[in-house]
């Protein structure tokens, strides 16, 4: 019995310092554990937002996708242009066809047929004014048409003088009816080309272009006896020709 006292308390301070290690080690243990399922935990969240964030942009990228999928293609603008052409005549100088777009105006078609010419009338042209398909642009020459000058960009009677006629080539060559008095055939005063104008009695050149520009300006004539109204023509002119002409 002594001896286990001696024992002990020789042995005292060695095995409290083993107790001692024994808890410090426990602890240490412990306390790795719970850092190490602290971190795990963390890490897991961590790496279940990200997951969710992604999920959440595939979602949006998927619908995006879908929603342009849905959508129909847009016509691209090459195969809605349509080919357009005017006929520029008159006191400019290159008269012809010319293609055009939809976007042009009456100054661009002089400006393809080459410009005006020396006596070219500008003060009676609407530069203004649209083109569309088919169109005649005529530039009247000094003097060849009367009234005030173009002073609206809308198109008129006299904004008109550069304007369109919506005749078309079957029209132009059906420029000779047959008269209902009689056998004798009489000139078209609406469908007549310049070339057909100047076979009536007293008709030159810049007669025949006088009535196409009156045409152009004004629209068709409705009755023969509105040929007096076109500059240069009077009763006398009218009465030589009214049983050569019809409308």
């Amino acid at each position: 019995m002594n001896r286990i006292r001696e024992y002990i308390d020789e042995h005292l301070n060695q095995v409290l310092i083993g107790l001692i290690s024994v808890i410090v080690i426990f602890i240490v243990i412990i306390g790795v554990m719970t850092f190490h399922r602290q971190s795990t935990a963390t890490l897991d969240d961590q790496n279940g937002f990200a997951n969710s964030i992604s999920s959440s942009e595939s979602s949006s990228t998927s619908a995006a996708s879908t929603e342009e999928g849905s959508r129909s293609p847009e016509p691209s603008s090459s195969t809605t242009n349509q080919q357009m052409y005017v006929d520029v005549k008159g006191a400019v100088k290159n008269p012809g066809v010319y293609q055009i777009n939809a976007n042009m105006r009456v100054v661009d078609a002089i400006n393809l047929a080459g410009g005006y010419n020396h006596s070219a009338d500008r003060k009676h042209i609407n530069l203004a004014q649209k083109l569309s398909d088919q169109q005649v642009v005529y530039v009247p020459i000094r003097g060849e048409v009367k009234g005030n000058p173009v002073t609206s960009t809308n198109p008129g009677p006299q904004a008109s003088a550069a304007s369109a006629t919506s005749e078309s080539q079957t029209g132009d060559s059906q420029d000779v009816t047959t008269a209902s008095s009689g056998n004798e055939q009489q000139i078209n005063l609406n469908t007549a080309d310049k070339t057909k104008l100047q076979e009536l009695n007293g008709i030159g050149e810049k007669k025949a272009d006088q009535i196409i520009a009156y045409r152009q300006a004004h629209g068709q004539f409705k009755r023969i006896e509105e040929l007096k109204d076109v500059p240069g023509f009077g009763d006398k002119t009218f009465d030589n020709l009214k049983s050569s002409i019809c409308v």
